[in-house]
């Protein structure tokens, strides 16, 4: 849809700029609420408002590893016919592949429930295979006979960066279990700006309702700035009719909302004015006598009969923008 399409009305379009430590609520320092002095209505009740995430910045300052979110991983081994179930859990921070395996082995291994086997010359240990980028968990205790690898589904929420992004469980009938994926130790690839005040109608993958205003790709390492980029925008038609309350959170592509660590985040948003629009219905006879109705080409809902007259006035003269 062209500029001129979406702003077909004299009224002049409208930016918002909002700073997260500008918020009147902040819940978390990635989901915090505004509210305006100044609520924002469309000039005419035939005119409706559609707006648009046009500017995003925040830094990556959330870590890879996040408690609660994906820092659990579970398997279990038999060892002389007896198996235990060891849990895991990998302190908050950014990694690669090789600060997992010497964090797993000097903080998690000894930490976990029950602390996994660590005796010289029968480690259970990670072997990282550089050319296929996949993990091997194994065990040289000759009593080992079986290897399983939790999945998501029950209970290891650090499936994706180890390569366990399955449904079920991963079990091999040895002493030694290779994971199924590559290892991701890259991040979470979007930042999702949800607008849950605002009504909107978008969709996810499910079919179910989502609340996305915009996502913005994470281009960058930790540490570094993320941006929207220029011109990837979509205006949202906007249901309701004020715009008074604005809650904004910032997600991960599972409905995480991410921990900022005290870094501020801003956002711009830009209200466009558009005049309303009904179908065309017409009405076909059947061979059987029933009339169907078919919407056709959209057409101007005639609500005010001074359309034509505000389009050709200066908006300050018609009690807007005063």
């Amino acid at each position: 849809m062209s500029q001129s399409q979406i702003t077909d009305t004299p009224y002049g379009s409208i930016n918002i700029y909002l700073q997260s430590r500008d918020a009147q609520i902040t819940y978390s320092d990635a989901n915090v609420v505004f509210y305006l002095n100044d609520p924002i209505i469309p000039p005419r009740n035939n005119v409706r408002m559609l707006i648009a995430l046009t500017e995003f910045q925040c830094a990556y300052s959330w870590y890879l590893v996040r408690a609660g979110v994906n820092d659990t991983f579970i398997f279990s081994m038999t060892q002389a016919g007896v198996t235990t179930v060891y849990t895991c859990v990998l302190p908050e921070g950014n990694y690669d592949v090789n600060s997992f395996i010497s964090t797993m082995y000097a903080v998690v291994f000894p930490a976990s429930v029950p602390p996994v086997p660590q005796v010289v010359g029968n480690d259970t240990k990670f072997v990282y295979d550089l050319a296929t980028n996949k993990l091997t968990l194994e065990n040289s205790d000759p009593l080992t006979t079986n290897i399983t690898i939790f999945s998501k589904d029950n209970g290891t929420t650090l499936d994706t960066e180890v390569g366990m992004r399955i449904t079920g469980n991963e079990s091999v009938a040895g002493a030694i279990a290779v994971l199924p994926n590559m290892v991701n130790f890259g991040g979470i690839p979007n930042v999702y700006v949800m607008a849950p005040t605002l009504g909107l109608q978008n969709r996810d993958g499910r079919g179910e309702n989502n609340l996305c205003l915009g996502k913005c790709p994470v281009s960058c390492r930790p540490g570094g700035f993320i941006y929207l980029p220029q011109g990837s925008f979509v205006y949202l038609m906007l249901d309701d009719r004020e715009i008074k309350k604005l809650q904004l959170q910032l997600q991960d592509d599972e409905n995480n909302i991410l921990n900022m660590h005290g870094i501020d985040w801003s956002v711009t948003l830009s209200i466009h004015y558009q005049y309303q629009r009904l179908p065309t219905i017409d009405t076909f006879s059947l061979d059987n006598g029933e009339h169907v109705q078919v919407s056709s080409k959209v057409k101007e809902e005639p609500v005010d009969s001074k359309i034509e007259e505000e389009r050709n006035e200066d908006p300050t003269q018609a009690g807007f923008g005063e």
